[in-house]
């Protein structure tokens, strides 16, 4: 059984996922997926050296991240190469990890799961959503950034009412931090009898 968790930008998504792996899911990043793949020796590297040039090349052999993302977020053409490059990589991990036999449930996190337009790879995917007003909030309380700028971030993203739309389970997290975590036991309790059904079926 393939499960995703995706949703909008400060959604709780980590705080989500941090709940899930307390109550006994094994849970994999794609952004720590990307970052192996940048990484000294990472896979991605080679062919993102090859694109943007030595420049982004950092001292230790990987990608310096910050260089390479001055290079592509003001240019959506660059954006694109840059995606083609590393996201077919990622997406064969993720899939190759989630088909795993393991003894545990195991969950991706893929916050940008559907503009990659990977929906088709999962069984079950959830959606964490949040008001526009509370995303702002967060994104200026958490990182540090003004009103106009956390709404740039808001608007780069696909809007979270249509991921809500796309996906099987919605999780709206416009409460406080126990709520969400009720709400993760729910999820997981869900899980856990979806996976005794997939096992029954297949065995």
């Amino acid at each position: 059984m393939r499960v995703a968790i995706t949703g909008g930008i400060a959604c709780g998504k980590s705080l989500f996922s941090q709940t899930l792996r307390r109550l006994g899911a094994e849970l994999l990043d794609a952004d720590d997926v990307v970052h192996r793949l940048e990484a000294p020796g990472g896979e991605a590297v080679p062919a993102l050296v090859r694109l943007f040039g030595a420049s982004v090349l950092g001292k230790d052999g990987g990608i310096d991240r910050a260089v390479l993302g001055e290079r592509v977020f003001s240019d959506p053409a660059a954006l694109r190469r840059l995606n083609a490059a590393v996201h077919p990589l990622a997406r064969q991990i993720l899939q190759t990890w989630s088909e795993e036999p393991a003894d545990r449930i195991r969950i991706a996190v893929i916050p940008l799961l559907f503009e990659a337009g990977w929906s088709d790879d999962w069984d079950i995917i959830i959606c964490l959503a949040s008001s526009e007003a509370l995303q702002r909030e967060r994104l200026m309380r958490s990182r540090g950034l003004t009103d106009e700028q956390a709404r740039r971030r808001i608007a780069a993203q696909m809007p979270v009412a249509e991921k809500a739309a796309r996906s099987h389970l919605v999780v709206h997290n416009d409460a406080d931090a126990e709520a969400l975590a009720r709400e993760a036991e729910q999820v997981y309790r869900f899980l856990t009898e979806k996976a005794d059904e997939y096992r029954k079926r297949v065995t």
